[in-house]
């Protein structure tokens, strides 16, 4: 670099004037790297809030309900907002119980982007369908100074326990916060916080959270993720992927269970990094899944948007475990009988075969556990252990 300077500073220009230069181009070359947000290139406008979950034919609209090799359904089509009502019934829409917040899908970018009102009301994003055990995934590119978040197993009245996107000073992104009482204390837990800077929060427990683990294997020092390290594992100035998993708590005398992940939006995709996880012993129905727009004015930053996509969900065990959609297939050689019914999408039942059977996942990996004899044996299914008997 100082002989291509020595170079460029021979003849008329000096040094100064050289490095004046150089740095004119590196500060140009940096603010044109810096992605901007996309825009919208239809209204922002908003439309009457919706008095509860759209029914077809008696049933919850939703998209189709095709799971993708890992199990996982769209939740969002790119194109509009099938599958969802907007729940104005929260605090978040108290400036405005008509309209709440703003939720525009632009079909050209296949992005839902959100906005608080202009009079600072906001309101809850929530899917028709209801949900108990599931894993949750979705592309965000927020803005710094909105506080927004997923409500898990959601209420009408927008009782949940919350996975955080509060993109704002004093709060983090994938921390915990319960609404209206949802538990018999009050769940308020930030794994870290920002202060004034988008891209360097003050780490505290997240240190010794991601420590326990294997944080090089995502990027992080040895010792956990530490402020410094932000801008390996969140993207400020693009897209990054939230993973929510929310299980169990179903049942009286059961804890039901949060865990939360980060990542950039690159390919090939980096390791989620965990964030939180926490157990609760709390009863609480399946619920809509809903996103929040935080309602009044300190908790957005005014006229931005907060954008999604790719958003997925897939059904999980009480567990934690995915539930990975099977099929069966058959070597027709022989007359059999085969009689199969499907639990949280695992089979039950039993069957009288003469012709060799299976199981598989929708990656068509045969289930050894699930594997039917010819010559007229009886195979029965045993779940949850996924083993057979005769």
């Amino acid at each position: 670099m100082i002989r291509s300077l020595g170079k460029f500073c021979q003849g008329s220009v000096d040094l100064s004037h050289a490095m004046k230069f150089f740095v004119g181009l590196v500060l140009s070359f940096a603010a044109a790297s810096k992605a901007q947000q996309p825009g919208p290139t239809v209204p922002m406008t908003n439309h009457t809030c919706d008095a509860g979950p759209v029914q077809v034919n008696g049933k919850p609209d939703t998209l189709s309900e095709v799971p993708d090799s890992l199990g996982f359904y769209s939740l969002f089509n790119g194109k509009d907002l099938k599958g969802w009502w907007e729940n104005c019934g929260s605090h978040h829409s108290d400036q405005d119980k008509t309209n709440g917040g703003l939720w525009v899908v632009d079909s050209s970018l296949g992005v839902l982007f959100s906005s608080q009102n202009t009079n600072g009301a906001g309101s809850l994003l929530s899917t028709n369908k209801k949900y108990d055990n599931y894993e949750l995934t979705f592309e965000i590119w927020p803005v710094f100074g909105n506080d927004a978040g997923i409500f898990n197993r959601c209420a009408a009245n927008g009782t949940n326990w919350q996975s955080g996107l509060d993109y704002i000073k004093g709060s983090s992104i994938g921390g915990s916060y319960s609404e209206n009482n949802w538990s018999p204390v009050g769940i308020n837990d930030d794994p870290f916080m920002f202060n004034d800077s988008y891209d360097k929060p003050n780490i505290t427990t997240w240190t010794s959270f991601t420590a326990t683990q294997n944080p090089a294997s995502f990027g992080c020092s040895s010792g956990g993720c530490t402020s410094d390290d932000f801008v390996k594992v969140w993207n400020p100035q693009g897209w990054n992927q939230i993973r929510v998993k929310f299980y169990g708590g179903l049942t009286s005398g059961s804890q039901v269970t949060m865990e939360t992940w980060m990542r950039k939006v690159q390919t090939p995709q980096a390791a989620w990094v965990p964030i939180y996880k926490s157990s609760k012993s709390v009863v609480t129905p399946a619920n809509p899944i809903a996103f929040q727009i935080h309602g009044g004015t300190d908790r957005w930053k005014a006229r931005s948007n907060n954008l999604y996509r790719n958003i997925r969900v897939r059904p999980l065990a009480n567990d934690g475990s995915p539930l990975l959609p099977v099929s069966i297939g058959q070597a027709i050689r022989r007359r059999s009988r085969v009689s199969v019914s499907f639990r949280d999408g695992l089979p039950l039942g039993a069957s009288v075969s003469r012709a060799d059977f299976w199981i598989s996942d929708a990656q068509g990996r045969i289930n050894p556990g699930f594997v039917g004899e010819p010559a007229g044996k009886s195979v029965r299914f045993a779940h949850p252990k996924h083993r057979i008997s005769r």
